[in-house]
């Protein structure tokens, strides 16, 4: 009996190996001291358009599993969620305030810029699913993105625009003004990522009793499973700290042509209007 349960315990050269190749991608991972906030150059979202009922992968298939590199890549896409997951967000949103990256100088051309993902959601006064992208196409949208409470707050500060009589239009508390974007053919998206349709209905129905969100941005302001976007498509985007708060600007043809986060500098609000009127 002793030399069986030595059998079944003794660790073999096939668990060791995985193991191996499941801790060397987190070794390799910066600890939050060492997180650095640079600057955007390189465009960001996905080389494929968005298409009606895709699912983003979260993982290999069966016949994957026999694909040796698509395993690997697999085993390393695991290490480096699990390392940036939990403490690891906190701590850096802690650090960097929500600020993960500085806003590009200029918007990307477009035949650079990549795609915004598909994403479902349903709007704060409907009760059918929707493709985000369906509302997207033929506009320049502005896209907010966040998950929690402060991502909210941060994200919002990026619809404040100095007018040149000096004052500040607010779009998402002026109706007037937002109904003024259709003049430039721009419309505000709103997206409230969240964790699990429990909270889902919890949000819906809040803001419903509490008319914290207004009529007239109800229909623009989705809320969608977070788990449509694994942690891949999330990196593509630059956005999987689920603390901190998103703006992307996406032209008419689904494309990520600009993009920031955390709270808004002058010349980012600057930059975003500038560029929103002028795609």
């Amino acid at each position: 009996m002793q030399v069986t349960f030595k059998r079944l315990y003794h660790p073999t050269l096939a668990r060791m190996s995985f193991l191996s190749k499941f801790l060397k991608p987190m070794m390799k991972t910066a600890s939050p001291k060492d997180y650095q906030v640079k600057q955007l150059i390189k465009p960001v979202g996905l080389t494929d358009a968005p298409k009606r009922n895709v699912k983003y992968s979260q993982g290999n298939s069966l016949k994957d599993m026999f694909d040796s590199q698509k395993t690997n890549h697999r085993v390393e896409e695991l290490s480096a969620e699990f390392s940036k997951s939990g403490l690891y967000e906190v701590q850096v949103f802690q650090k960097t305030k929500g600020k993960m990256f500085l806003a590009p100088i200029s918007y990307w051309k477009d035949t650079k810029a990549l795609y915004f993902p598909h994403l479902v959601g349903t709007s704060v006064d409907g009760t059918k699913d929707q493709n985000v992208e369906d509302l997207l196409r033929g506009k320049t949208s502005i896209v907010r993105l966040f998950s929690t409470a402060a991502g909210d707050k941060l994200s919002g500060s990026y619809f404040q625009e100095a007018t040149s009589d000096n004052k500040t239009t607010d779009y998402l508390m002026d109706a007037d003004a937002r109904l003024g974007l259709n003049n430039h053919n721009v419309q505000i998206i709103e997206v409230n990522l969240i964790e699990n349709a429990v909270k889902s209905a919890l949000v819906k129905t809040l803001a419903r009793w509490t008319n914290r969100i207004p009529n007239w941005r109800q229909p623009f302001y989705f809320e969608c499973s977070r788990a449509q976007w694994p942690f891949h498509i999330r990196e593509e985007l630059f956005c999987n700290n689920v603390f901190s708060g998103y703006v992307f600007l996406v032209d008419q043809h689904l494309k990520v042509r600009w993009a920031a986060c955390g709270e808004a500098t002058p010349s980012e609000k600057e930059a975003l209007w500038k560029f929103a009127k002028i795609l």
